[in-house]
């Protein structure tokens, strides 16, 4: 080996370690002037964090009232929109006399389809009494005689809120009378803890030796108040059954169709399914289950008392989607 060739990899042998070193140095060095100008200037850091933080508060809070827009006037003698988030939280965003306590007319049929699934056979069948076909209205389309499972039945009378159905469930059922029926009604709002519920009939009709009277006499109708309501609602989320039925427009399987008695089925895409009511006693009453705007969770939705019950509830989800800020 010539002498300039030991000399270049002594050069090499030695360099190339110092540069490796220089330039270790020179991240070390970077990363000691940086952290040192944070620690003089902690403001840069708690800026950053504070912004983080604040952003991550936004997101819980929403939905959040855009003071912009008026608050909302509506004829309902109660209403109540209820938010439940993906996450399981749960705020009410309008509320109208939420605690009054009212007459809930067909509303009351959403109890007797949960007592139903909680206490009979579904694939059971039931043979239609005289005496059911002959309860007011023709709602359901039932026949003397004929002969229907549990599960069928249980659709007239979520979808055209069908008397003949409820007293037929009821009364015809093996084993079964109206007072017993009624009895797991009331067992089962014990149950929830809804303290201003009570009933008297699985359907939900007046008295009708009170039809004339304006006098609401509560020993002897179906009441609650949108608070017990919603707890019940959400009792019945874990029912899948009852919402592929109340979101059913129509159906058709044992002669006559069947047309689902809410009229805004189909009219906004985020309805999941709804139960409409009316006596003279209660006048209008409407639950609605909607999508929360962006998917954000349920809206839970009650009338009562109006005279304009779909107009009212097409009003309070306008005003939901504008007075929130989601």
């Amino acid at each position: 080996m010539n002498k300039n060739l030991k000399l270049f990899l002594t050069a090499f042998v030695i360099v190339v370690p110092l540069f490796w070193g220089l330039n270790a140095l020179e991240g070390e060095l970077r990363n000691f002037f940086f952290w040192h100008e944070m620690a003089k200037n902690p403001q840069i850091t708690a800026a950053q964090a504070n912004q983080l933080a604040f952003e991550e508060r936004i997101r819980n809070l929403k939905p959040i009232r855009n003071k912009r827009v008026e608050d909302l006037e509506i004829g309902a003698k109660s209403a109540m929109s209820f938010y439940i988030s993906r996450q399981g939280e749960e705020r009410i965003l309008f509320e109208k006399y939420g605690d009054w306590r009212l007459p809930i007319a067909s509303l009351t049929k959403l109890m007797t389809a949960n007592v139903v699934l909680e206490h009979y056979d579904l694939s059971k069948e039931i043979r239609i009494s005289k005496e059911a076909v002959n309860q007011e209205e023709n709602l359901g389309k039932l026949e003397v005689g004929e002969l229907l499972s549990v599960e069928y039945l249980l659709y007239p009378l979520l979808m055209e809120s069908s008397n003949d159905a409820a007293f037929s469930l009821a009364n015809d059922y093996d084993g079964m009378a109206q007072e017993d029926f009624v009895g797991l009604m009331n067992r089962e709002a014990q149950r929830l803890n809804l303290q201003n519920t009570h009933f008297v009939n699985p359907s939900g009709l007046d008295p009708e030796e009170e039809e004339d009277s304006e006098k609401i006499n509560y020993s002897t109708i179906n009441y609650s108040n949108t608070i017990d309501l919603i707890t019940l609602v959400k009792e019945l989320l874990n029912k899948p059954l009852i919402w592929g039925i109340l979101s059913t427009p129509k159906l058709n399987l044992y002669g006559p169709e069947l047309i689902n008695s809410n009229k805004l089925l189909g009219e906004f895409s985020s309805i999941i399914g709804g139960k409409t009511g009316y006596t003279e006693k209660a006048l209008g009453c409407f639950i609605l289950l909607s999508e929360a705007p962006k998917s954000k969770g349920y809206l839970v939705n009650v009338i009562l008392g109006t005279g304009d019950r779909f107009g009212e509830m097409e009003k309070l989800l306008g005003w939901l989607r504008t007075a929130y800020i989601w």
